[in-house]
């Protein structure tokens, strides 16, 4: 099983160059929209895509928005970033079936709570575009492992686990690899940052004194990982102010530590509400 997971690595799509170009531009350089407009410009798979999430209905145009640039313009370098990151990466895996989707719809989830969390965060380490980045591909080891071998991961999927290392012990039984470590592999071949392939790689190890941006990230991820599992569930979009207290704020990393339950609440409904508008907008609804 694990040959077969590891040899699936090796055929998977190329992710477009431009998405590792993007993740490594400086957001504080003055030249950052030119060089984000220039790739976009380059690509035009990815120049329809911003022009047509400029002109969605949620950008609300007054006049139809017609070149790249005004586009760029609408969106934000950042908005434009994210919106390459989600059709890239949801081309390389096409999702089928309403269980693929949901991966898709929680790695969206994720990948927006890390992004609305480094606006809370006080360590100043970490950029959101790289924090969004992580979230949406910190369990792409789970697609590869659902395109290859779904029926050995419905048997992970239905065993017996409620916790996050029981479940990386029941992969390892049933698989031979966990797909913190596949996806980590899929990363490198992508050429994806090593901050990427670390995060995805240890996104399910506890980091009980984070020094490094590396680590700071692996401990938020670890925490919107768990913050978006309940929206997940039928009628848990908008969760308990008991649980949010009680099980979740006491989880929080040491640089979310200034974030309360009101805030943390605001997190969690604006990420879904968020995500959910993406989903729909790639036919993951």
């Amino acid at each position: 099983m694990r040959a077969r997971l590891e040899s699936r690595i090796d055929r998977l799509p190329v992710l477009p160059t431009v998405v590792a170009r993007l993740m490594v531009l400086d957001r504080e350089d003055s030249g950052y929209f030119d060089e984000v407009l220039g790739l976009i410009e380059a690509d035009p798979t990815f120049a329809a895509r911003i022009l047509a999430a400029a002109n969605a209905a949620a950008s609300s145009p007054r006049d139809p928005v017609a070149s790249v640039r005004m586009a760029l313009a609408r969106l934000g370098s950042q908005g434009a970033t994210r919106a390459i990151m989600d059709a890239a990466v949801s081309k390389v895996f096409i999702p089928r079936s309403d269980w693929e989707k949901s991966l898709w719809r929680h790695a969206l989830k994720v990948g927006g709570a890390l992004r609305a969390l480094t606006g809370h965060e006080t360590s100043g380490m970490i950029d959101p575009d790289v924090a969004y980045a992580a979230g949406l591909l910190h369990d792409v080891g789970r697609l590869v492992m659902f395109q290859e071998a779904p029926e050995a991961l419905r048997l992970v999927d239905e065993g017996n686990w409620d916790t996050p290392q029981q479940l990386v012990d029941a992969e390892r039984r049933v698989c031979g690899i966990t797909h913190a470590e596949l996806g980590a592999r899929a990363c490198q071949a992508w050429g994806m940052p090593r901050i990427l392939v670390d995060v995805v790689r240890r996104h399910h190890h506890p980091v009980p004194n984070p020094a490094t941006p590396v680590d700071h990230l692996v401990s938020m991820t670890r925490f919107a990982d768990l913050a978006m599992f309940p929206s997940a569930l039928p009628g848990s979009a908008s969760p308990e102010d008991e649980w949010i207290a009680d099980y979740l704020l006491p989880r929080r990393p040491p640089n979310l530590s200034d974030l309360g339950v009101d805030g943390l609440r605001r997190v969690i409904e604006n990420t879904v509400a968020e995500a959910e508008s993406i989903s729909v907008s790639l036919g993951l609804s």
